[in-house]
């Protein structure tokens, strides 16, 4: 996806010539002040805005605030929103022409249209009626401020179609589909039993899932059975890589207890790691007032109320859970029957879905030509690989596209909530998220909770391509109350950071697939010693770049250089290491070019090069499993099987230091005492308007060094073997529920998404710089503090 996402970028922005006059449209808007109509108001709303640009709304009456929300979200975000919508609905190449063609392609076959259509009509009245609010006052900017329009519509010839309650859910399933990871952990585990068999990969491959507060550990690999199916063979409809990026979720979350904060009240902590580098970034940032509603914090923009915030009662922030709510079936076509394929021997047709694609094309008649796409569905899902030994083929199932009729949102629930108990009850009403909700209330009380619906598996788990059966696999669904999550524990504490949160009592299959414990186990040894944290004390550990995967490798490292006289000088700088991942150090630098280059002799001769870098890239599946075989430096893995020799861990180590020093050096200097980690670990933040080249800078924010890595809460992740930094933290958020004034955040970016406004990246400085900025709560504060007011009236 990063490749496609570059080539969709690159189109668009050819599309957008930025000369003097087109500089003049973007520069213009929104209106902020004054009055504007929003005719399906009651009553008269007031929107106040801070130094920043972020909108508080306050409304007499719910309907109406949310009304609002839609209203000043299409002022703030209209152009981010159209390219959300095309996007996932598959209608990009209307715009990009080619370059959009692969990405639409892909929607529309795993449906995440299809899924919401059905979902929507699904939902209880309530939770319609709550999304149709919202797309109320969208919908009333779109038909009544076509003047205040951003100048990147107008340069692009767009003007939005009115919006739907579906397209909200859709943003809904796309999020959930941005969250998801098990289906792609599931192909390249189907890569390596095709390579390796079964039995070996259950023994030596899969992934090793810690929870450093559970009492047990142990690696038990789930049993049953597998298939041959020559799968790097076949022809992947799905390209896992293409599906993965555009919203891929991690980040750190923690809540401690009035026992641990300074203000004697309780602390919600939250720094939701996404790719958000194309300005103005993720989030939105909106406060919410309303009878019965005071509220702080960032929403998801095309989606009402708030994912991360704070009101007069509670505050939350999320991380990604990644419980398993997607399948790969394994589906046999019948012989002799073309259209069908077998369940249990009786042939069934092939359900067939057609979609047409409209492509921007300027050869074509009218500027675009059209293309059929066919979709294949067995009773399970869209078929999503094909042409696989055997005459087999993979059907995708997924949790989202069998949501229970009458469910609610329960990011509604949230913005009433008045205590832990209710926010539990809220997190265990969200169907399509799949977050690891932590939260505090005014009480004193703290929790956790991860949300969404897993499915209970009869084979007892979803770790690799399961045979289809008429049978149901799927024979229910995990009680939301057996989510993983805890209420106040006695410690003081709670938190999580993407890594294995089942507790010792979850005796159901949950997940296969989690980040390794370096950043929980971080977080853990810093809170089980705190007292009286203040802000400044959260946000340090936020910006902590303390690197606990190293010292599992280092002292192997040092000592295998130590014996090399050439190899010397980079032994001592490790030596001296204090293990922090610092721009400024040479050190950091040296310990992550050679740990990628080590992983990378490890397993590049017995799997080759394509299915070793498809096995590394996905991190989270190799790193807790390297570290165990680092502990024994004479295990198979390490000899390399293409030399006569048998070769040990600090063979390869001397080995990793040959191929990366020299290129180091080619481009930095001879000696390694000057190198730095900042000097390639760098960060760039960009408009989708030049993503790249030489007016990248001028349009969106200068590349910079950046501390911190994959592995440290300060999260700074690149892909493997790259250079950029892809994955961060998008916001960084404090609330102290003893600080009624405030909440004390910052954005990656800002909060209009309009090219060269103030307040597109205002925040960014802040942000580089490791700064919190005040949001407001209370409503005087919110008075004090207003550079702006607006009238939102109705008719």
């Amino acid at each position: 996806m990063r490749l496609r996402l570059t080539v969709l970028l690159a189109a668009l922005s050819a599309l957008t010539p930025v000369g003097a006059a087109a500089q003049s449209r973007l520069d213009a808007g929104p209106q902020v002040a004054g009055q504007l109509r929003l005719p399906q108001l009651s009553e008269a709303v007031t929107v106040h805005r801070d130094a920043h640009g972020i909108p508080y709304i306050f409304a007499k009456n719910t309907p109406d605030l949310i009304r609002a929300q839609g209203f000043v979200t299409a002022q703030n975000r209209l152009f981010q929103l159209e390219f959300y919508r095309r996007s996932i609905t598959g209608r990009l190449a209307e715009v990009v022409g080619e370059a959009g063609l692969a990405n639409d392609r892909e929607m529309r076959l795993i449906g995440l249209r299809r899924n919401a259509l059905r979902h929507a009509a699904a939902l209880s009245p309530e939770a319609r009626q709550f999304i149709g609010w919202y797309v109320e006052g969208l919908n009333a900017y779109i038909a009544g401020q076509q003047g205040d329009f951003p100048g990147e519509l107008k340069l692009l010839g767009l003007t939005p179609d009115p919006w739907t309650i579906e397209d909200v859910v859709t943003i809904l399933h796309f999020a959930n589909w941005s969250q998801a990871a098990n289906y792609k952990a599931e192909l390249l585990t189907q890569k390596l039993i095709d390579r390796f068999g079964l039995d070996y990969v259950r023994g030596n491959l899969l992934p090793i899932l810690v929870n450093p507060d559970r009492k047990e550990n142990a690696v038990r690999a789930p049993e049953g059975a597998a298939s041959q199916l020559a799968l790097a063979e076949g022809r992947m409809l799905l390209d896992p890589d293409a599906a993965s990026e555009w919203l891929a979720v991690g980040s750190n979350n923690w809540a401690v207890a009035p026992s641990r904060s300074a203000s004697g009240a309780s602390v919600v902590v939250n720094d939701p790691h996404l790719d958000a580098r194309a300005l103005p970034g993720s989030w939105h940032p909106v406060g919410l007032h309303a009878p019965g509603i005071s509220a702080i914090g960032v929403a998801l923009p095309g989606v009402p109320g708030l994912v991360i915030g704070r009101t007069g009662h509670v505050a939350f922030g999320v991380t990604n859970a990644y419980g398993d709510s997607q399948d790969l079936f394994i589906e046999t076509e019948a012989p002799g029957q073309p259209g069908h394929y077998l369940e249990d021997g009786a042939a069934i047709p092939f359900g067939t879905l057609t979609e047409t694609i409209r492509v921007r094309d300027k050869d074509a008649p009218g500027g675009f030509r059209t293309e059929t796409l066919t979709i294949r569905t067995t009773n399970r899902g869209p078929i999503v690989a094909e042409g696989l030994a055997g005459g087999k083929l993979l059907s995708l199932r997924t949790a989202a596209a069998e949501i229970a009729p009458g469910g609610g949102l329960g990011i509604d629930q949230l913005l009433t909530a008045r205590n832990v108990g209710e926010v539990d009850n809220a997190v265990q009403a969200m169907d399509v998220f799949y977050f690891n909700y932590v939260f505090g209330d005014k009480q004193g009380g703290i929790g956790h909770r991860a949300s969404g619906r897993i499915p209970l598996r009869a084979t007892g788990h979803g770790a690799w391509p399961t045979a289809a059966s008429a049978q149901d696999n799927w024979i229910g669904t995990l009680p939301p109350a057996m989510m993983p999550g805890q209420i106040s524990p006695a410690r003081g504490w709670v938190g999580t950071a993407n890594h294995d949160t089942r507790p010792d009592s979850l005796g159901q299959y949950y997940t296969s697939y989690a980040s390794p414990d370096y950043r929980y186990s971080r977080m853990k040894q810093v809170l089980d010693k705190a007292s009286k944290m203040t802000t400044g004390d959260q946000l340090a550990l936020m910006l902590d770049t303390q690197n606990l995967q190293a010292p599992r490798l280092l002292p192997a490292m040092i000592a295998a250089l130590e014996s090399v006289p050439e190899q010397a000088d980079l032994a001592r700088i490790l030596a001296a290491w204090d293990g922090r991942d610092k721009a400024d150090a040479a050190a950091p630098l040296i310990y992550h070019r050679l740990y990628q280059q080590i992983a990378f002799e490890t397993f590049v001769d017995e799997m080759g090069e394509p299915l070793a870098m498809d096995y590394l890239k996905q991190w989270y599946v190799w790193q807790e499993r390297f570290d165990r075989l680092v502990a024994t430096p004479d295990a198979p893995w390490f000899d390399d099987t293409r030399t006569p020799e048998r070769e040990t861990l600090p063979d390869l180590i001397r080995r990793a230091a040959a191929t990366v020093r020299p290129k180091l050096a080619a481009r930095h200097s001879a000696d390694p005492a000057g190198w730095t980690w900042g000097s390639e670990h760098r960060i760039a933040f960009f408009s989708l308007l030049r993503p790249s080249g030489p007016q990248r800078d001028a349009f969106g924010f200068p590349e910079r060094a950046m501390d911190g890595s994959g592995e440290t809460l300060m999260r700074a992740r690149t892909a493997f073997m790259g250079e950029p930094v892809e994955f961060f933290a998008s916001m960084r958020f404090v609330a102290d529920l003893g600080d009624d004034e405030k909440v004390q955040s910052v954005l990656s970016g800002g909060a209009v998404d309009r090219q060269f406004h103030p307040h597109q990246k205002d925040q960014l400085p802040a942000w580089s710089d490791g700064k919190l900025l005040d949001w407001w709560l209370a409503p005087a504060k919110i008075e004090a503090n207003s550079k702006a007011r607006q009238t939102l009236a109705p008719d």
